[in-house]
């Protein structure tokens, strides 16, 4: 007896450790896998008061705050655009709209093999592109979790727009874990990578993975990181923010173009944060935006439902991850509630009963075998 319930008591602590476990590991090759669980913060973008994820960088910087930027939302909007037939227009139109219009950030300005965009009605199976879209670029590989569930009863013009992008860029030779590092509000410093001490113990190839551009001094540089895809940059840059994001990343692009460029040497130190993130989030400001009618959606109601977005960051000693999804759901904006179908037609034998309502029994009770006693019709 005393075996049995040793036996059932293990049992029990599998089943409840099993039950514990938050998400199953990822598929061996699928995107998710290419992250790693070290120092990840997972959040939801509205719990964080120091940090910013926006729709377009044309945006402030404001002090001692993280802004996090990424195209898929631009893509989402692109697909928007094409399936309407012409620039987003709503009847109530945020700042934010505008800019998105603009298309600042297009399909042009990535690699095919790295991203998906698809925007369709949903009476078109929407969902079910995306998937097939995903299947045919990424192979299986792919890991998204922002498709949203199929309208059961679709309007006409509801539709969806998505995005989604991978990107794996490793460094072809892996840099030295570093001591940790001095920053702003870590007390105990931050976990860094690059080279800093002992560089005889690395291979001459890490020094020349690393391009200096515009060096003035410490505090403002810019420096790029060669990876194994040479058709991507991996750029870092400590200078001063400009009036925006998008202002100081034309500012940085522009030093790359017009200022000098070394190799770095052994002689130079470098020593870079690691980040690992898993940030997702809504933008309140373009939900609820009733769409004006276009020469695709002349129905008046369109309203955007959701519009959400996830980036998935990693940078360490081994190289750059990123995974982001965007998704924006517009449907009408009175939607009924789908009913479940009740038919209910007495064509065979069935049961009368007449009762009060307080007493046990029926005062009447009748079972209709045929129809004999039923009005026939005329």
């Amino acid at each position: 007896m005393v075996r049995r319930a040793s036996i059932l008591t293990a049992v029990l602590a599998a089943l409840a450790c099993l039950a514990l476990r938050a998400d199953p590991p990822p598929a061996p090759g699928s995107h998710a896998a290419a992250f790693s669980d070290e120092g990840l913060v997972k959040a939801n973008i509205a719990d964080l008061k120091d940090t910013q994820l926006v729709a377009q960088p044309d945006v402030p910087i404001p002090a001692n705050t993280n802004v996090i930027w990424c195209g898929t939302l631009q893509l989402a909007w692109n697909e928007a655009i094409r399936l309407v037939g012409e620039k987003l227009q709503f009847v109530t139109q945020p700042p934010v709209v505008d800019l998105l219009n603009r298309e600042d950030f297009t399909k042009a300005d990535l690699n095919p093999g790295c991203y998906v965009a698809v925007a369709d009605f949903e009476h078109n199976h929407v969902e079910d592109k995306i998937r097939a879209a995903l299947e045919k670029v990424f192979h299986g590989a792919a890991s998204p979790e922002l498709i949203p569930e199929p309208e059961r009863n679709p309007h006409p013009y509801d539709f969806v727009a998505y995005a989604y992008l991978f990107k794996d860029l490793q460094f072809p030779e892996v840099f030295a874990q570093n001591l940790p590092i001095s920053f702003p509000n870590a007390p105990h410093g931050v976990q860094a990578f690059g080279f800093q001490q002992h560089k005889e113990k690395l291979p001459p190839g890490v020094f020349k993975q690393v391009k200096i551009y515009d060096y003035q001094g410490p505090d403002d540089f810019i420096i790029s990181l060669k990876t194994s895809d040479p058709q991507d940059q991996l750029i870092l840059a400590k200078v001063a923010p400009g009036q925006s994001l998008s202002d100081t990343i034309a500012t940085v692009l522009g030093r790359m173009t017009h200022g000098p460029m070394v190799v770095a040497k052994e002689r130079d130190i470098l020593s870079i944060p690691k980040l690992n993130y898993d940030l997702r989030g809504d933008f309140p400001e373009l939900e609820g935006l009733t769409l004006k009618p276009g020469p695709n959606t002349p129905v008046k109601n369109l309203v955007t439902r959701e519009v959400k977005q996830l980036i998935r960051f990693q940078l360490n000693e081994k190289g750059a991850v990123l995974k982001s999804e965007a998704t924006m759901v517009v449907t009408a904006s009175i939607r009924m509630m789908p009913l479940d179908l009740h038919e209910m037609i007495f064509n065979q034998p069935f049961l009368i009963l007449m009762k009060q309502a307080d007493a046990p029994q029926p005062y009447f009770a009748m079972w209709v075998g045929n129809a004999s006693l039923l009005v026939p019709a005329k």
